[in-house]
This record gives C-alpha cells, structure tokens and sequence, in this order.
C-alpha cells in the first residue's frame, strides 16, 4: 500500500483543513483547481468543525434502509492537475456509512490516468463500524512538469473532500478532461462492488476504464428489482446503461409473477425518460450449486427467463440481453465465500468479456 499520512486525533479537532508546514499551499474542496468526476450528485456541506468551509460530498439518490450506501460512490474522482513536488488530497471518512456489516475504505490512486500496486488509500480503522476519520493521501511524485493526479474513491464507504495541499508557488491547469460518453452500471452487491478487494478491482471500474467511459455506479449492495429505479437509472441521462440485476429476488423467494411485473415497470420507467438509450440488461451470473439460500423458492434460470422474455416483448432495438452466466467461468475459484459475489480475478474476467458484448 502507497503510505498515507494520518493526522493524531488533536489536529483534526481543531483543524479539519489547513496548511501543515510552512510554505503549503491550501486548495479548497470548492476552489476551481480541484475537479471532481464520475459521480451522480455533487453538494456542498459545511465542514463539522470549521463551518465556514465546504466539503465535497456525493450521493447516489437512493438508500438502503439501515446500510446508508446511497453515501458510498463507487469509482467517483478526485481530480487535480499541477507540477507541485508534493501532492496531499485531504479526504473525511464521514458517519454516513452505517452498515454493521459491510464496509471497504480502499480507494485508488492515479497519477497520468495510471496506477500501480500498492496505489491505494484506506482509513486507519479497519473494523466495519468506525467513527468518523481524517486521511491525509499523499500521492506518489510524478516528476518534473505538470502531471494528473487522481483519487477514486472506494465503493464500500462514504468519504467527503476537504481540498488539497501542494508546494506554494506550484502552477495550475485544467485535468485531462474525462471520457464523454457516461456509463450508468445499476444492479445490486456485484454492481456496488462487494467483494473485491477494492474500487479498481470492481467489474463495473474495469469495464468502464476498458471502453472508456465515465462510471455511475448505482448498484446498492442487497437490492432487489424495482420499478421506480428505472426512473432513478434514467435521471442520470447516461449514454450507455447496464442492468444487472435479480440474483437478491432469487435469494429472497420473490414469486416470479412478482419479479415480472417489477422487471417491465423498471424498463417502462426508464424508457419513459430515455427512450432510445442502449440498455443492456446482464441476467444473474452463475452461482456455484453450494451456494443453496434456504428462502429461495425457484431455481435462478426461471428469473434469468423473466429477464430473457421481458426483453424479447418490449421489441425495443436498443434493449438487449447479454447471459451473465457466459461472463465468468464456472469455477468457484473465481468465486466469494459468500458465493453470489465474484472476487478479484471473476470480476476482471467478467468486466473483459462484458466490455465485448456491449458498445454505445
């Protein structure tokens, strides 16, 4: 792991932002030379402890109850362009991350649009429940000249921007500027990102990266299908949109007439808004035949069916089926403890080959 500098608790009550050695420069959060991309909704709040200074937080519009994960944004970027030596992005892990029972800090560090091993930056807290931190990243030195520097933020935490500190004296530019078209990835905990290791190992960050797109994640860890995110989906206005979506309806015994239903009111709503954007609609991946809910009532193919069917009726030329189970090999290996869920090498496996089946 890159070395990240915590600040001792004293210091962040007393300052949450502010030079720490002679000779720093500060940028704030809201100052034009910090940028920020691939995110669903920007806002300004007051800092908890210096309220005349604002932070950057995102949201994602939608919650789960109890889990807080409207709050998390997976793939989100932290952006700054500058030929200062020394490069600090100062992030507040915030308390709106309330799940007792998932949570990943780690988010990615880039430098010219690349990383590499150990690039990455977490809290010091390692336990699911933390109370709020500070963190201070220190990015790698790129070199003389000016260079993009770039924090994506982790999918399995809510994390707000305090700003930035470079050496005083260091010039500014505008970041290379981000992919045009916009990819928006709904579905549940395989979209959200659980269980990779971290953000850059995430199916929908990989396959966003591969064909060059900006990332809206909006998968929500435990969701099943309902109507009304297709308005949610649509809101957005993405160029590309992919569903995956129905592995939790199983799981949870959801009559299938009750899944049909939901399945066609979540394209009619999205098509309500965005009638001739490309969907791509992923059916659940394979599961390994240990993995055997005690709630499930039907086997997984009679939901991938519904999937399969809905999509035939609607005869819509932008809306197509990719097979999930065609993504990954059928080997557990590739596979979570908690089986429904890809791990790293799964998750690049599936980004590859979804990035081949679908275009703009």
């Amino acid at each position: 792991m890159h070395p990240i500098k915590l600040l001792p608790r004293f210091l962040f009550l007393g300052a949450l932002m502010g030079p720490l050695f002679p000779g720093d420069l500060t940028v704030p959060a809201d100052d034009a030379r910090l940028s920020y991309s691939d995110y669903v909704r920007l806002s300004w709040v007051d800092s908890p402890v210096e309220p005349w200074k604002k932070l950057a937080r995102f949201d994602r519009l939608v919650d789960m109850a109890g889990k807080g994960y409207q709050w998390d944004n997976p793939g989100t970027r932290v952006r700054l362009r500058t030929d200062g030596a020394n490069v600090r992005i100062v992030l507040y892990y915030n308390e709106k991350h309330i799940s007792t029972s998932a949570r990943n800090p780690k988010g990615l560090i880039l430098v010219d649009g690349k990383s590499q091993g150990g690039w990455t930056f977490t809290t010091a807290e390692s336990k699911t429940v933390r109370a709020p931190e500070r963190v201070e990243v220190k990015l790698p030195q790129a070199g003389a000249g000016m260079h993009d520097y770039e924090l994506v933020l982790p999918y399995g935490d809510s994390v707000d921007v305090c700003g930035a500190i470079v050496d005083e004296g260091a010039k500014f530019a505008p970041p290379t500027p981000r992919p045009a078209v916009r990819l928006a990835a709904y579905g549940d905990s395989i979209t959200h990102g659980f269980t990779a290791s971290a953000v850059g190992g995430t199916y929908a960050f990989l396959l966003a990266q591969e064909k060059g797109w900006q990332l809206l994640n909006l998968g929500l860890g435990g969701r099943g299908c309902a109507p009304k995110d297709g308005t949610l989906v649509a809101s957005v206005k993405a160029d590309v949109v992919t569903v995956l979506i129905g592995v939790n309806d199983w799981q949870g015994g959801r009559p299938l007439a009750s899944f049909r239903q939901n399945v066609e009111g979540l394209v009619k709503s999205l098509r309500a808004d965005q009638p001739s954007t490309p969907v791509w609609v992923v059916t659940p991946l394979w599961v390994p035949g240990s993995w055997k809910p005690k709630t499930a009532t039907n086997d997984l193919e009679e939901y991938r069916k519904v999937l399969r069917e809905t999509v035939a009726a609607a005869a819509d030329p932008k809306l197509a089926i990719v097979e999930g189970p065609d993504l990954i090999d059928h080997d557990p290996a590739l596979f979570d403890a908690v089986a429904v869920h890809p791990n790293d090498k799964g998750f690049a496996m599936m980004a590859s080959r979804l990035a081949a089946k679908i275009s703009k």
